[in-house]
Order: C-alpha cells, then structure tokens, then sequence
C-alpha cells in the first residue's frame, strides 16, 4: 500500500520546492511515485495507491497504466489515513511515495513476518509500517512531522505490549540534500538518475 499526493505544483515536497520550485518539485515527486511502483511491481503482489488528488485524473491514469490501483485517501489526519490504508488486506505493508530505493528483501521479509513491522528513517520518522490488523491506538497522540515518530511509535508498541520487528534504516526525499544523496548514491536507478538529472537542468521531463 502506497500513501501519496497527486503531484501538483505547491503540493508536494514543498521543502524541497524552496530550493529548486514548485514546478521541479512536483516533477520530482512524480518520478519518485513511479519508481516506487515499478520497485514494488518486482515483488508480485497487489498494490494500491491511495493518492490524495483526483483520482480519476491524468497522474492517477498514469500510474494505473503501470498496473496499480488507485484509490481516495481516507479524511482526517495521517493516523486516520494510515489506520484505513491498513486494513485493504489481511496483512499490508503502508509506504509512501518518497523513498524510492526500496531494499526488496525486507519487503519481502515484512510481508511473512507474523508481527508488526517498521521501517525507520532517517529523520525520524518511519519509511514502511505494516502487519496484520494493526491497532487504531498505535496511531494515536503520534506527532507526526517530527523526528519523533519512530520513537514514539517504539514507546506506544511497548505500552501496548505488542511484538515487532524494526528494519534498517532508510532515507527518503524531503529535502535539496536528501535529492543530491539520491542522484549519488549507486543503488539508485539509473532511469531515475537520468529523469531527476533532467528535470534539475530545465530539460523536457519524460511523459
């Protein structure tokens, strides 16, 4: 299960738009969401994206076009968001669109681990959470946006008495330096490298 935006100008990875515009943002994120799909077509198994958006738009036709599902986000907040992606399969795995370099063997390590799953990142929130019949009460009094969300989600597990398992650590793209170590780092693909190189220059981006 992916949790995104429709990739508009002003919003999508608005710190990153301070640095190079909302125009180069919103591309960026496009190219990030497409990657994130065509990681996650390796591993065979239904994948939904759950796009805050127009659903029945050109972004959304474009990604169902790769093979996905594309559906409404839940109202309210991310708990509620989060709490709704978790229950579209017996046991899912909730990621957003932002972390492309998706290690597929955790992936594939989540989905038969018994108990809950997070994956931590790198400013403190978490790039994977998933299980099976995840606790609403988990989600609650998290402070989203805040490098404490893995942190405070470790403590609400713990309060809960509930079995986990944590993940290495990633990063994903929130900012200029965090696109920068994208482009350099050697596990990004070089379809990716090439678009994101593209858009950065000014050159016709890819359909």
């Amino acid at each position: 299960m992916l949790l995104g935006k429709e990739p508009l100008p002003g919003q999508v990875k608005t710190r990153l738009a301070r640095n190079i515009g909302q125009k180069k943002a919103a591309l960026i994120q496009h190219q990030l969401t497409l990657t994130c799909i065509q990681q996650l077509s390796q591993i065979h198994t239904p994948i939904i994206l759950q796009m805050n958006g127009d659903i029945n738009g050109h972004f959304a036709h474009l990604y169902r076009e790769c093979g996905i599902m594309v559906e409404a986000q839940a109202t309210g907040g991310l708990s509620e968001k989060i709490q709704h992606a978790s229950t579209r399969g017996h046991r899912t795995l909730i990621l957003g669109t932002d972390m492309p370099l998706i290690p597929i063997q955790e992936i594939e390590y989540a989905l038969e681990e018994e108990h809950l799953v997070i994956g931590p990142s790198q400013d403190g929130g978490y790039w994977l959470i998933g299980g099976t019949q995840i606790p609403q009460s988990i989600f609650e009094d998290i402070p989203w946006s805040t490098s404490e969300v893995h942190e405070k989600t470790i403590a609400k597990c713990e309060q809960l008495g509930l079995q986990y398992k944590v993940l290495p650590c990633q990063y994903d793209i929130d900012t200029a330096t965090d696109l920068s170590s994208l482009i350099d780092d050697p596990r990004c693909p070089p379809s990716l490298r090439h678009s994101l190189v593209d858009i950065l220059d000014d050159a016709p981006s890819p359909s």
